[in-house]
């Protein structure tokens, strides 16, 4: 090599290691001055950017001190993630540094610079490219760190942290469509349509149901939109756009067959007769499919895990965990679902273990562990290092979904704060177990299911609609979504799911259920309309009222849902937005019925009383009281309802009909 190449090689590396110094990272580094735009660049032509809930992530990221947050990014089928998108807000009591992102295995993929605390800045965007991150089985790691360049005491200085928000990723590349069973339900979609037939039997409906509780209770916590569409005998299904799937359950001959596969109209054909219909979904209930890697595949033979037994289960058999470290304070939860804990019970006993780092004879730190804002146990810790403590849950302390506890951690070190002061580890031992007082009543309202449908309830369409299937499966998947369980619903005449004592849900016209001996919540015919108070109240509403109810039905020792009108059909149509996720979902209802009236507007109103009231003991006058106030409350909730179903009726009258607007089913 010649003096001067060598010259001009010195000069390069020299310019490349100065700019480095001076400007962070030559690649992978980002951001965005309060003079630069604020807006992130627009994709590559044919790429995908998916917001971070649409992945089944949190879409806002908490960084504190030096410590990470790691996330598992789904890709969807042939795309590669190659940009992450997001605000970065400005740090509190940190004045300078970045946030690195890593893959899974620890590579450096980007940088994001923290930005100067200037007046009126509060966040900048930041796009980062992290095409290199090492794929594993369908998803990318991405593992966030604060890197600050201040000098600060990070034990006993002020606390630093930093948040990340409106979090997205871009992915590139070719949406490839199914070419097997294997790969026709990826990591990420956000639609499926199921086509049945418009007179489709009771297994063919039993078959949509089962495989929209599937479907979403495999996907969770990904959100997935499904629809039910009713169409002619025979009819093919249109092709399913990008990040959509198309199912036809017909009876036929049992099978799974992903039919025109590896062309843009594939679709998936579920069909059988009777019982093998349903059977055919057991691959997917069994997340097996991955393993069916052709376009025909058979269930001989449903199968299915065994479900837990016994009325104590350990921590370890519930797949729950908890682990902390801190300093000063910190908090631990641990929750369990209802539906994986077997029959209804009204008490629970825990004895939980847990280990901690031994504290020393002068310093302090104590436990304090809460259900429902009720403390349920204190203790202090010591130089034993093990916690073995016994508390019990009434039937008031109970979430009726979840069963929870929350661990409220103190430490105090008997020495002042520096870099020599060590924090505290609490961890949980597996070996804890609940042990459950089976029996008590029905549960009552919104939040008593999924438990009250487990393992297996019933389904009963009256035929009034040509819609009811499809607001069947859409309270299936709201309720399927919130559980790790199967649940398996069973398709059986009114007469059957009125009269059994397994759970049901019931879609069917007011006067219908007139008819029979079911005592729901709200109940009427046309503008006449009954809602049962602890002292009953008639009114006339004009135009009748739709509704999801959800509650008790003591005489036979379970819950119902009914979803119901007391005129047409279509007043129902918009309380599904309330329970799908779009507006809000079945777990964040109150009370127990969501009604609309010819105004459009859902409200959710509670009709009877709470269950898990506290009584003074022996106080008959107290009791009265409380019914007293119960029927007061109740009559200033009607008081709502009446009004936003009145008013929004009134601006409805005001509106003319909108061209394109769906004509509602009066069957």
């Amino acid at each position: 090599m010649s003096r001067g190449a060598a010259a001009r090689a010195l000069a390069s590396v020299l310019l490349f290691v100065v700019s480095a110094m001076l400007g962070g990272s030559v690649t992978g580094s980002a951001y965005a001055a309060p003079s630069e735009p604020t807006d992130p660049a627009p994709p590559p032509p044919g790429a995908v950017t998916l917001r971070w809930p649409t992945l089944g992530l949190q879409s806002t990221v908490d960084l504190y001190g030096d410590g990470s947050a790691k996330f598992t990014v789904p890709l969807p089928l042939g795309l590669a993630a190659t940009r992450l998108q997001g605000m970065i807000h400005t740090p509190t009591n940190i004045s300078g540094g970045y946030v690195e992102v890593d893959d899974g295995e620890g590579g450096f993929l980007a940088s994001i610079d923290l930005p100067p605390a200037v007046p009126g800045l509060a966040l900048v965007p930041f796009d980062v490219d992290i095409s290199a991150a090492r794929v594993r089985e369908s998803s990318v790691e991405l593992t966030f760190t604060t890197r600050g360049r201040d000098p600060i005491d990070r034990n006993c200085g002020p606390t630093q942290h930093l948040v990340l928000s409106d979090l997205a990723t871009v992915f590139t590349g070719v949406q490839l469509p199914p070419n097997s069973i294997a790969t026709f339900f990826p990591t990420v979609i956000e639609r499926v349509t199921i086509y049945a037939p418009t007179d489709a039997n009771s297994a063919e409906q039993q078959a949509v149901l089962t495989l929209a509780s599937t479907l979403e209770r495999i996907y969770s916590p990904r959100p997935l939109a499904i629809a039910v569409v009713s169409q002619p005998r025979g009819t093919l299904p249109p092709p399913a756009p990008d990040l959509e799937r198309a199912v036809v359950v017909e009876k036929g001959q049992p099978g799974l067959t992903v039919e025109n596969a590896g062309t843009p109209a594939a679709y998936l054909l579920v069909s059988g007769d009777g019982g093998a219909l349903s059977a055919q979904v057991s691959l997917l209930t069994n997340q097996l499919q991955p393993l069916a890697q052709s376009a025909v595949a058979r269930v001989d033979q449903a199968g299915g895990s065994a479900a837990l037994s016994g009325d104590t289960l350990t921590f370890s058999q519930l797949q729950t965990s908890g682990r902390l470290t801190f300093l000063k304070a910190g908090s631990l939860g641990v929750s369990f679902d209802r539906t994986k804990l077997g029959p209804r019970f009204d008490g629970v006993q825990v004895h939980l273990l847990a280990d901690y780092t031994p504290v020393p004879e002068r310093d302090a730190a104590s436990v304090v562990i809460r259900s429902k804002q009720l403390v349920l146990y204190r203790a202090p810790l010591d130089q034993s290092g093990s916690l073995d403590a016994t508390f019990s849950l009434d039937s008031q302390m109970l979430d009726q979904q979840f069963v929870s506890l929350q661990l409220a951690l103190t430490y105090t070190p008997d020495q002042p704060c520096g870099p020599l002061v060590s924090s505290m580890t609490f961890q949980i031992d597996p070996r804890s177990t609940l042990t459950l007082h089976r029996g008590g009543p029905p549960l009552h309202g919104f939040n008593a299911f999924p438990s009250e449908f487990s393992p297996q309830f019933l389904v009963a369409l009256d035929g009034t609609s040509a819609n009811q299937l499809s607001y069947a499966a859409q309270v299936v998947a709201a309720i399927a979504r919130l559980t790790s369980t199967e649940l398996k619903p069973k398709v059986v005449d009114l007469q059957t799911a009125v009269s059994a004592t397994t759970g049901a849900l019931i879609v069917a016209n007011s006067k219908a259920i007139q008819q029979t001996s079911l005592n729901p919540p709200v109940s009427g015919d046309g503008s006449s309309l009954n809602f049962e108070l602890p002292t009953a109240m008639h009114v006339n509403i004009a135009d009748g009222l739709g509704s999801i109810q959800a509650f008790a039905d003591p005489p036979r020792n379970r819950s119902v849902v009914l979803v119901t009108t007391t005129t047409d059909w279509g007043l129902v149509d918009r309380l599904f937005s309330y329970i799908d996720g779009s507006v809000s979902d079945w777990g964040q209802q109150t009370g127990d019925v969501l009604a609309a009236g010819a105004g459009g507007t859902p409200v959710s109103v509670a009709i009877r009383p709470a269950a898990d009231v506290f009584l003074p003991p022996g106080s008959a006058s107290a009791a009265s009281w409380i019914k007293a106030a119960v029927v007061a409350g109740a009559l200033a909730t009607f008081a709502v309802i009446a009004g936003a179903l009145y008013f929004g009726r009134r601006r409805t009258r005001r509106l003319p009909q909108q061209v394109g607007d769906p004509i509602p089913d009066d069957s």
